[in-house]
């Protein structure tokens, strides 16, 4: 499928550099913004912090950056998007934040101004970017943050616009996938949620509610992107991920056909099948962070949505928000609350013998000093190695589909819904043709066949792409006697 560009500009990827701080008498507000907003009347630069007015869209903007339980710690990260805001050219698109969050006690400060009555100043430096390049941008949001921090005098704002002219230079131009990767550790989501990571894959698939939940809120948002990357390609395609109304023109995806293939180049062959898969269209949501003040996106229009809290009240509004499963990352537990879900999702036993393979191989090589390498910075059990293995999955998956489109093995596929209880009445397997499917689950393939991006990949994906990729399932095979005992133990 051919896309819009992510960026409006190709050459440059920061959009703003912002400062929230927490004032006594209004909470958090926004202090400090390069380039200015739109509501700032000012000819020069900004010379000092002061209570900014934000364009409507992005009157929660102050709670991203400083989220609930921020004082626990001496430092920490929030990852956020944040909507389009019209007429503005410095967020023609969804912008994704990066907050770096300290603290200080007032007594320390070499400059004190009347406005800091309280023990301890809370503050934030932002990076607004039009691609998440979370993980380059910590690295140097740490350092500076630290270091206008330790200048004790919030009065100076060069740094800031040193930082921000850094930036902008550092990050211009197109951006590969190893930095895109770098906000994201599979080893230690594969670590903390084994098996269950697939689990998480198929009901992201599926389009459910899911809530992460957990402390601290970097490694609460690194697992959620983490879990998105698992989809080639989707990190470049999150156009539409700051707001359930954005839509995207459909009229700019076409199917990318045979004779476009180009030996050798795995975007034209990721391309070719599809990918990536829209997850994040109007009606869906994605807020890696999501406070209090933000609840409501989750009710009213939101088909669907994958966000994370570190509020508990949360769970008090399961019913108004309609969770379909929270994620605990603390304890990596899943929780889903619909019995029929639950069964849906469970992994076959091609998935589980899949996963365990890999599992194994995170565990083995594991190293608790440097959880994002493996023993020995091998290959195997790094983070390429494991998103090798799930791209190879996916795209088995959608091999697997249209060869079962093509040769007519799922009866019904273009008649009526089903029976819940049918599924082994679908294999119509005479010898000539096999229903690969199956192995990823028959109730969970049909439920997957009626989601939003199903029917669009259905719509713009070449028929035969099973004849370039091999359908199947990687778990696929001859059963063991260890496979049916692992089956019985579950």
């Amino acid at each position: 499928m051919d896309r819009p560009s992510l960026d409006n500009n190709p050459n440059d990827q920061i959009a703003a550099l912002l400062v929230v701080g927490f004032h006594h008498a209004y909470g958090p507000i926004v202090e400090f913004c390069h380039p200015p907003l739109p509501q700032q009347q000012q000819d020069g630069q900004q010379t000092r912090l002061e209570k900014l007015d934000l364009p409507e869209e992005w009157n929660f903007l102050p709670f991203l950056a400083l989220p609930d339980g921020a004082h626990q710690k001496d430092e920490d990260f929030a990852y956020f998007h944040l909507p389009p805001v019209p007429e503005w050219p410095v967020a023609q698109s969804t912008l994704f934040g990066i907050s770096c969050n300290r603290q200080i006690a007032a007594k320390d400060l070499h400059v004190k101004t009347p406005d800091i009555t309280r023990s301890i100043v809370q503050k934030a430096i932002v990076v607004l970017a039009r691609q998440p390049i979370f993980g380059p941008l910590q690295q140097k949001l740490a350092v500076i943050t630290a270091a206008w921090f330790n200048q004790k005098d919030f009065t100076k704002l060069d740094m800031l616009y040193n930082l921000y002219n850094n930036l902008t230079v550092t990050f211009r131009g197109p951006v590969d996938d190893a930095t895109l990767y770098m906000g994201t550790s599979l080893r230690e989501l594969f670590h903390r949620f084994k098996s269950k990571t697939l689990t998480l894959l198929k009901l992201l698939l599926l389009e459910k509610k899911i809530l992460f939940y957990g402390y601290p809120v970097e490694q609460l948002c690194t697992f959620e992107y983490s879990l998105i990357s698992l989809i080639p390609g989707l990190l470049r395609s999150l156009h539409d991920a700051g707001s359930p109304q954005l839509d995207t023109d459909l009229d700019s995806i076409r199917q990318i056909e045979p004779k476009e293939l180009q030996n050798g180049n795995k975007a034209s062959l990721l391309q070719y099948m599809g990918l990536p898969l829209r997850l994040f269209e109007k009606g869906s949501f994605f807020q890696p962070y999501l406070p209090l003040q933000q609840i409501d996106m989750l009710s009213s229009g939101t088909r669907s949505y994958v966000v994370g809290t570190t509020n508990q009240i949360f769970f008090h509004h399961k019913s108004d928000i309609s969770i379909d499963v929270l994620v605990n990352i603390e304890s990596g537990t899943l929780e889903i609350y619909d019995p029929k879900l639950a069964s849906l999702v469970s992994l076959t036993m091609a998935d589980r013998r899949w996963m365990e393979s890999m599992v194994k191989v995170v565990l083995d090589t594991w190293d608790a000093n440097d959880p994002a390498r493996p023993l020995q910075n091998t290959y195997l059990g790094s983070d390429d190695y494991l998103r090798a293995r799930f791209e190879e999955y996916i795209l088995a998956l959608l091999s697997s589909t249209k060869h079962a489109q093509d040769t007519h093995v799922v009866s019904n596929f273009y008649g009526t819904e089903m029976p819940a209880d049918s599924s082994s009445d679908v294999i119509l397997d005479d010898d000539k043709e096999r229903n690969y499917v199956v192995d990823y689950g028959m109730k969970w393939w049909l439920a997957w066949r009626d989601t939003t991006n199903f029917r669009l990949w259905n719509q713009y994906t070449d028929h035969e792409i099973y004849e370039i990729v091999e359908p199947g399932h990687p778990g696929m095979g001859n059963i063991s006697i260890s496979d049916i005992q692992n089956t019985l133990s579950k």
